[in-house]
């Protein structure tokens, strides 16, 4: 293993007795950095922190909120839900935030947490005035213009490559985002994106409209018998997410009790820039009687796709949204895709039930030649899904479960139960199946997959309160692979477990441990065409302490480390991290120096960096280098906030970066980005 880590010097920070910021920038990285702390997949988090973002951009008013919109806050367990719910009943309306102090079971570190999600809205703010009113008077609303771009030179933009896969653009990334609200109201908003690479230009005869991407909605709420609608693009979160699922689903994570289970919040409004797995049209949801509600939707959308070599069938849907070179753009938009479906629920506090289908139908069939891990993959031009889900509250446990299945394939079936034992232990238990055959493109059911097929699995999650200082948190995960899988090429089965200590010895230090074991099998390296099957076991260890050393300045350490073993071979990993934010008057820095040191791609390490309000940063640091950004938030005044960020990257162990056309010649990558929002 490389030695570059062998000169660092100890970390001396000073702490000093002062109390933790409870401001919402501060809970948003506090909460991101704890749910992703335990991120392996090369996949982007920007829609569950813009979540995030979003339910701090819109605390949700205490006195109208719902179980499933508590669950979906992932601050809370059962026990406090059901207490504020109870207290609301017997006393009636809160008339300000602080009267969540006398809630039974609320603990100050549950009230720290839950603050900035929540508010007392004052109802006579509504009265005597319409709709258009209302949007017009509305403060709750931003404007966000973005730029980005990489300071080197990729190999795709040099007139050395092919003009087949040269891009058409300029390496500069555009964003805008515009949207307002008032929960349980009214949202307006559109989104628009052009990446790096991709032509900002109007030109209808070749599909260019300025920005590459569009997005956009109109929703209203709570409108007599119409409880939803939503015009334009959307998200559908049913059940446990088994058949429609957006992005309040995470996972396994440190977050091992509210990870389990999904909530059940029918229509979203999608502002997100990623440009697949949303829907365009319309979906409602009207109120039959007091518990039955019926949700309908429609969607028709263009996609993206590859076609064989007939040029009629296609080889594959392509998801990524990128339209760089030529042969990217001759793939845009060639399929339609037709979404609908329909729920019907019976649902109150107590009590939660419903059936559901929906048919997915393409202009175009799908062919491909499939290889033997993904035999069962969707093929022909239409499929449909039907299955139904129960959810049941009694005192502090909560039972939950979706079955579903694909018309002539297979099925899908996740269940499970979460709680509070005792005040101090809380569990969660789920059980999964999901046959190789079973399809659902907008699933995000708890799985260990990235999709919910070819798996069965059962997860237990504990989290025990020794004292307001100490808590321990950890969960099991045994699961199979009844076929296989891409990179295994046999049945094969596996497990995972976790456990994370948190340590909070005043208000101003916090510390926490976690480790990770994970035994999965993999193809065993070699030449031979017969793949032989061993068994890979991850080990992962992360040690961080936050420090209020002032009360302008905040500094975070922390080390992470891994070791992978596959047959014979053992390869390493490690990252030290040393990050500073200073918050004085109308400024915020956030520094931060990075070491690391891997053997190889496996032993990657993922780390949560502070971005730009409404976007994510968590690369990994792979190779051996230094990672360093600076981050400054700026308020120019009541109205308008400025970002700028840059980042670099070094390596020592290389002399380009990347690969194909977005190669990088030299060793060091600069990033820069730039952000204005403004409040209307």
């Amino acid at each position: 293993m490389k030695t570059i880590l062998s000169g660092l010097g100890v970390f001396i920070i000073v702490v000093s007795a002062a109390q933790i910021p409870t401001d919402q920038e501060t809970v948003l990285d506090q909460l991101a950095d704890e749910l992703l702390a335990t991120a392996e997949a090369d996949i982007s988090y920007d829609e569950l922190y813009e979540t995030l973002t979003h339910l701090l951009a819109n605390p949700v008013d205490i006195n109208k909120v719902t179980h499933e919109q508590l669950r979906a806050v992932m601050v809370l367990n059962e026990e406090e839900i059901n207490a504020l719910l109870d207290y609301r009943t017997q006393n009636g309306p809160l008339l300000s935030t602080l009267e969540l102090q006398a809630i039974p079971h609320w603990t100050p570190t549950t009230l720290k947490r839950v603050l900035p999600f929540v508010t007392v809205r004052d109802p006579g703010t509504q009265v005597g005035r319409d709709l258009l009113k209302r949007v017009g008077r509305e403060n709750n609303n931003y404007l966000v213009l973005r730029y980005e771009r990489t300071l080197e030179t990729r190999k795709g933009y040099s007139s050395t490559v092919d003009s087949a896969q040269r891009y058409v653009g300029t390496p500069d990334k555009y964003y805008m985002r515009f949207r307002i609200s008032r929960p349980n109201d009214f949202s307006l908003g559109f989104t628009a994106e052009k990446d790096p690479g991709e032509n900002f230009a109007w030109n209808p005869s070749q599909q260019l409209y300025g920005f590459d991407f569009y997005s956009g909605h109109i929703q209203l709420m709570k409108k007599g018998f119409l409880d939803n609608l939503v015009i334009g693009d959307f998200q559908c979160q049913f059940g446990q997410g088994l058949q429609l699922g957006s992005v309040f689903g995470l996972g396994k994570s440190s977050q091992t009790i509210t990870g389990a289970r999904r909530s059940n919040l029918g229509f979203l409004p999608y502002m997100s820039a990623g440009e697949s797995f949303y829907m365009r049209g319309v979906a409602a949801t009207f109120r039959l009687a007091n518990p039955i509600r019926l949700h309908l939707f429609g969607s028709y959308k263009k996609r993206d796709a590859s076609f064989d070599s007939d040029g009629e069938r296609i080889g594959s849907l392509l998801a990524s949204g990128l339209h760089r070179t030529p042969r990217e753009i001759a793939s845009r938009n060639q399929v339609g895709d037709r979404d609908l479906g329909m729920v019907i629920q019976v649902r109150n506090r107590r009590f939660d039930f419903g059936v559901l289908g929906y048919e997915k139908r393409l202009s175009r069939t799908v062919s491909g030649a499939p290889s033997p891990y993904n035999q069962f993959r969707f093929q022909g031009s239409s499929y449909y899904n039907v299955g139904a889900f129960f959810n049941l509250s009694w005192a502090n446990v909560t039972f939950f479960s979706e079955a579903a299945r694909t018309v002539g394939r297979g099925g899908g079936l996740t269940a499970g139960v979460l709680g509070n034992l005792s005040p101090k232990l809380e569990m969660a238990w789920l059980y999964r199946y999901f046959s190789p055959d079973y399809l659902s493109e907008y699933a995000n059911a708890f799985s260990e997959s990235s999709a919910p097929q070819n798996e069965t699995g059962i997860y237990w999650g504990g989290r025990y309160t020794f004292s307001r200082r100490v808590t321990l948190g950890g969960y099991i995960d045994v699961f199979r692979f009844p076929w296989l899988r891409y990179r295994i090429y046999k049945p094969s089965d596996g497990t995972e477990w976790l456990l994370r200590l948190n340590y909070t010895p005043s208000r101003s230090i916090s510390f926490f441990l976690q480790t990770r074991v994970e035994n999965k099998a993999r193809n065993l390296p070699g030449e031979s065409t017969r793949y032989d099957v061993g068994l890979g076991t991850r080990k992962n260890i992360w040690v961080s302490g936050e420090f209020l050393a002032s009360p302008t300045l905040t500094l975070r350490t922390r080390v992470q480390g891994s070791q992978y073993e596959l047959g014979q071979s053992t390869t390493r990993g490690m990252a030290v991290v040393q990050e500073a934010t200073l918050k004085k008057n109308r400024w915020s820095m956030s520094v931060r120096y990075a070491l690391f040191d891997t053997d190889d791609y496996e032993n990657r390490q993922y780390v949560y960096e502070k971005d730009v309000w409404l976007a994510t940063s968590l690369p990994a640091y792979e190779g051996s280098g230094l990672r360093n950004y600076l981050l400054v938030h700026y308020t120019l005044s009541r109205s308008t906030d400025v970002w700028v960020r840059w980042s670099r990257t070094w390596y020592a162990d290389r002399e380009t970066m990347g690969s194909g056309t977005e190669e990088i010649e030299g060793n060091t990558r600069n990033d820069i980005k730039f952000q204005v929002r403004i409040r209307i």
